[in-house]
């Protein structure tokens, strides 16, 4: 069974700048280094050619980033990294309403095209761009428990030419629906945070114990299709999922026909395996050791990531009723 999202991986062209730019305010902390060996397990496991890498695991509240440089990810074609491009978008941090991270991400480096804005929920928000020109989403929340001191993980943004049928393929794969689904613009205030004129867009959003997929399909500008994700360009690479019995999630997607690289493989202090959704864009299966020092159990135990977790719940409940 999946019990939540483990983190989200990166393909960058310098690690240790990327290791810097994400610990600006603490928002992830350095876990790991590890190399990852040519090999051909490896080269089979991610499907690319040259799977030689330097690597590092980073922690942050209610969820992960793992960081790949890839000895073949300075040749590699860089993917469309548009806002309405198709593929794995962008990363969310949430903190209370303040535009203090944002000031100090982008004095770490980050690009950005406009303030934190609202849009009428009572929240703030902003696209900006690492250093690499990846996208991420910061978002001020009014429920913020005043014992968080750092951002947390919220979500993972995929965008799709098919919102319905990759929604239902995740919710498939993770055994969790999707609670909520809208259309939105065209108005203004969406335009400010997109930094597209007249942007209009479906979503639709699938809850884990530990962070949400969100899902866009943009009509305006229109998501085209785009190639099979190839895990050494630079970007958003792959979403992965912890599970608590691997060989059985295995053989549970094989039954549903889903498209798969490997059976489960020895990876460090896990065993994994990789596959693809419908889009092409590649997503990992988790089972962590008996030593892992990041799993979701231990994000929603930590002392923070459950203030942040018992906060939103209750901001939730109030919302419905």
């Amino acid at each position: 069974m999946i019990t939540g999202l483990h983190h989200t991986g990166l393909s960058v062209r310098d690690l240790d700048a990327a290791i810097a730019f994400y610990s600006v305010d603490q928002a992830f902390r350095l876990v790991s280094r590890f190399e990852v060996a040519d090999t051909a397990e490896n080269r089979t496991l991610l499907q690319v050619e040259n799977a030689a890498a330097r690597a590092a695991s980073l922690i942050g509240t209610l969820g992960g980033l793992e960081l790949f440089e890839f000895a073949a990810g300075q040749q590699a074609d860089t993917p469309d990294r548009a806002v309405y491009a198709a593929g794995i978008r962008h990363v969310c941090l949430q903190t209370a309403i303040s535009d203090s991270f944002y000031d100090n991400m982008v004095a770490a480096g980050a690009g950005t095209h406009a303030r934190p804005a609202g849009l009428g929920t009572g929240n703030s928000y902003v696209y900006i761009r690492d250093p690499e020109d990846n996208l991420i989403e910061l978002e001020g929340t009014p429920w913020a428990p005043q014992s968080a001191r750092r951002p947390w993980f919220a979500h993972t943004a995929v965008v799709t030419p098919d919102i319905s049928r990759l929604a239902n393929f995740y919710a498939l794969l993770t055994g969790s629906p999707v609670h909520r689904q809208g259309s939105f613009g065209p108005d203004h205030k969406f335009d400010v945070v997109a930094g597209i004129a007249d942007v209009r867009f479906k979503g639709a959003w699938l809850r884990l114990a530990n962070a949400e997929l969100e899902f866009w399909e943009y009509d305006q500008p229109r998501t085209t299709p785009v190639d099979r994700r190839n895990a050494v360009a630079p970007g958003w690479n792959h979403l992965c999922f912890e599970s608590d019995d691997i060989d059985a999630d295995h053989a549970r997607l094989m039954t549903l026909g889903v498209e798969l690289h490997a059976p489960p493989h020895p990876f460090g202090s896990a065993r994994v395996f990789f596959g693809r959704d419908p889009d092409g864009n590649i997503f990992e299966v988790l089972q962590p050791g008996p030593e892992a020092r990041l799993t979701v159990a231990t994000m929603l135990a930590e002392p923070e990531g459950h203030a942040v977790d018992a906060a939103r719940i209750a901001f939730r409940a109030a919302a419905a009723g």
